[in-house]
C-alpha cells in the first residue's frame, strides 16, 4: 500500500466515526485512537503527509481532543491563509463546540474563495440546527445568488422562509422539492461524488430531512 493509499483509508475510516465525541461508544474510540496512531506512525517516517492539514485536526478532535485541533489548526491558518486552512480551522472549532468561531471562519474561508458556496452552506446549517432562522435564510440565500437552484440550499431557504412566516407557499414548495423526479441511470450519482456538488438525490433527501423535523416540533 503506498501511502496515498494508507492515508486515504485513515481518512474514510476517520469519516464513519460519529460526532460529538461524547457519543461514541468505547469501540469507537478505541478505532479513533488507533487512527491517530497510525497517522502519527506514518508521519514519523515520512515527515507530513498529505492531507495533514484536514486530517490531524479531525483525529484529533474524534478523540475528544479538541483544544489541541484548535490550536493546530490556528497555527496552520496564521502561517498560510487559505480556504483550505480555514475551512479546517472551522471545523475543528466546530467539534469543538465553539460555534461562533466556526461560523465565523467558515465566513473567513469564504473570502478567501468568492466562487465558493460550501461555507455558506456550513453556516446556514449551523444557523438552522440553532434555530436561528433570518441568519440561516441569510446564508442560504448568499449561497442561491451564486447557484440558484442549489439542491441543497434551496429546500433549506424554503424551510427557513417557512419557519419565518414569509409570504409565500414555502411548506408546499419543500414538499414539491422532495418529490422531484430523481435519477435513475445512476450516472448523476457518480458525477456529483467525483465533483463534489449536490444532485437531486442530495435534494430530496434534505426536503425529507427538513419536512422530519417540522413532523417532530409538531408532535
Amino acid at each position: 500500500m503506498t501511502l496515498n493509499d494508507e492515508i486515504r483509508e485513515i481518512y474514510d475510516a476517520a469519516m464513519c466515526i460519529p460526532e460529538p465525541y461524547s457519543s461514541l461508544t468505547d469501540d469507537e474510540k478505541h478505532v479513533a485512537k488507533h487512527l491517530l496512531e497510525r497517522l502519527n506512525k506514518l508521519e514519523s517516517e515520512y515527515g507530513t503527509t498529505p492531507l495533514n492539514g484536514l486530517l490531524r485536526p479531525m483525529l484529533l478532535s474524534k478523540n475528544g481532543r479538541h483544544a489541541e485541533a484548535i490550536e493546530f489548526t490556528e497555527q496552520q491558518y496564521e502561517q498560510e491563509p487559505s480556504w483550505m486552512s480555514a475551512i479546517a480551522l472551522a471545523n475543528a472549532a466546530r467539534r469543538g463546540g465553539e460555534i461562533a468561531y466556526s461560523i465565523r471562519m467558515f465566513a473567513e474561508a469564504a473570502i478567501h474563495d468568492p466562487e465558493d458556496v460550501t461555507c455558506w452552506l456550513e453556516i446556514g446549517d449551523t444557523h438552522l440546527e440553532g434555530n436561528e432562522y433570518a441568519d440561516a435564510l441569510d446564508a442560504y440565500e448568499v449561497a442561491l445568488s451564486k447557484q440558484p437552484t442549489h439542491q441543497w440550499a434551496l429546500p433549506s431557504a424554503f424551510y427557513c422562509r417557512y419557519q419565518l412566516g414569509l409570504e409565500g407557499n414555502w411548506l408546499s414548495s419543500l414538499h414539491e422539492f422532495a418529490h422531484q423526479q430523481r435519477c435513475t441511470c445512476g450516472l448523476q450519482g457518480c458525477l456529483t461524488e467525483l465533483l463534489g456538488i449536490y444532485g437531486t438525490e442530495d435534494g430530496i433527501a434534505r426536503a425529507e430531512y427538513l419536512l422530519a423535523k417540522l413532523d417532530t416540533r409538531l408532535e
